[in-house]
């Protein structure tokens, strides 16, 4: 009897002690909040919920604070103000839904005062939840945009510093600054201190400003075009002056985009003026068009801002509000002119021929060199000189068949008629004829078909110091 009395209060505190374990166990199971799955609402606070999965990223609590801060700053809804910039392109039809992303991606870099309540996580997801109070963060984004205002009326005044001084760039740089800085506030309305910023009184008077500014660059005037030639080995820059409407000053040291429709030529597509106002256009091929060629010069205002993060955060924006203008110069793309001049003599009389003019003349006429008759028209000249002279081995012929031998020689010289410098020089050897006598068999070398042959050989080396394909 005993042994069972002892055997019950053993089970009882096995009992006992298996249900203190469970209710241990059961305390320590977290309870899935219930922001989890229903999202608060709350009249005076913002509400920011993220969510991140653990096994995508070992970094998943920041991807989670990301994520909530991004839902935290959907959640302040964009009110577009009638007078603000953004309301008047929207008018305009020209609205475009990525400013709305902006603003908000700029509203969640910058949010503060927000509040950590509650995460929660389990095997697969790290939950977080923020709460940002309404009337603290319209407080705080009050003060903030005053500051930005502030920043860009100073910016603005200093640009017209700039201006007084002639100094083109660095005023055009403050400028797109001011606006860049403004960027977040487009929806809302802005204004200026008037009396501080030289009569700009809003986004809208920057922008015209701007606007104007670029509009005041033009070309110099010109009283030659430049002249391009086809397949040249190097191109020396085309040069066009800019220069500033409204004072005649030189535009100095300032970033172009230069554009072409031309296909047969091809352009280095980024240039800016020197201290001068001179812009250089480089060009590095050339195909035969013969004709004017156009190409459009727009100001590079990207480039202007270099790494300037004030400047490059607003370009984009900015050129949904002003027309950058091109400015549009040419050039002419003419035929290489050669003149052929040579003298064909048989053992020192003139033959009459003219062979060898034909036959270069031949070799060189096409869509990219033009012959022409008089040597001031010409970029080059090509001088030949053949005569006839008894071979060596004359003799020997002589004695055994009767027969003698002789040697057409042509020297070939070509000229850069313009610097008067000669760029190449060849002779034409191993070209013979034969007869009775040494007049005859001068005028059979002339007429040997060996001369084509070798004579095509030179004149191929020649070209190439013309022409490189």
């Amino acid at each position: 009897m005993k042994k069972f009395i002892y055997i019950l209060i053993a089970l009882h505190v096995l009992i006992a002690c298996k249900s203190k374990k469970e209710v241990a166990v059961a305390a320590t199971e977290v309870k899935v909040p219930i922001w989890v799955s229903s999202r608060p609402n709350n009249g005076f606070k913002y509400v920011g919920i993220g969510v991140a999965d653990k096994g995508k990223s070992s970094n998943y609590q920041m991807e989670a604070k990301k994520n909530a801060l991004y839902d935290l700053s959907s959640e302040i809804k964009v009110n577009i103000s009638s007078n603000s910039v953004l309301y008047t392109v929207q008018n305009n039809n020209n609205f475009n839904e990525n400013f709305n992303s902006l603003i908000n991606l700029t509203n969640s870099d910058n949010i503060e005062g927000y509040q950590l309540i509650d995460s929660y996580e389990n095997e697969k997801q790290y939950w977080i939840y923020y709460q940002l109070d309404k009337a603290e963060y319209a407080n705080q984004k009050a003060q903030k945009k005053q500051q930005i205002i502030s920043k860009a009326t100073n910016l603005i005044s200093l640009s017209f510093n700039d201006e007084k001084n002639k100094d083109f760039s660095s005023c055009l740089k403050k400028r797109i600054q001011a606006f860049g800085v403004l960027t977040p506030y487009l929806s809302e309305e802005i204004n200026f201190d008037a009396t501080q910023t030289n009569g700009i009184k809003s986004v809208f008077d920057l922008t015209s400003v701007i606007q104007q500014q670029l509009q005041s660059i033009s070309l110099m005037q010109q009283t030659d075009l430049p002249v391009l030639k086809p397949y040249q080995q190097t191109y020396a820059p085309l040069m066009y002056g800019l220069e500033l409407s409204n004072n005649k000053s030189a535009l100095q040291n300032f970033p172009f985009i230069v554009t072409s429709d031309e296909e047969k030529i091809k352009i280095s597509e980024k240039t800016s003026t020197n201290n001068k106002g001179q812009l250089q256009l480089k060009v590095t091929n050339v195909e035969p068009i013969n004709q004017t060629a156009a190409f459009a010069l727009s100001p590079d205002i990207s480039s202007l801002m270099g790494s300037d993060s004030l400047g490059r955060a607003g370009i984009t924006v900015l050129k949904q509000f002003i027309q950058t203008p091109s400015l549009k110069v040419q050039a002419r793309v003419n035929n290489i002119n050669i003149f052929v001049t040579g003298t064909e003599k048989n053992f020192g009389k003139p033959t009459n021929l003219n062979l060898i003019e034909g036959i270069i003349s031949q070799k060189f006429n096409g869509q990219e060199v033009q012959i022409v008759s008089k040597p001031a028209e010409a970029d080059y000249i090509i001088e030949s000189v053949a005569e006839t002279q008894e071979d060596i081995s004359s003799d020997i012929l002589e004695s055994n068949y009767k027969i003698k031998l002789a040697a057409l020689v042509i020297s070939l010289q070509l000229k850069n008629n313009v610097t008067q410098e000669v760029i190449f020089k060849t002779q034409v050897n191993d070209v013979y004829g034969y007869a009775n006598n040494l007049e005859k068999a001068g005028m059979n070398a002339y007429s040997n078909p060996k001369l084509n042959t070798k004579l095509s050989e030179a004149l191929f080396f020649l070209k190439r110091k013309i022409l490189v394909y």
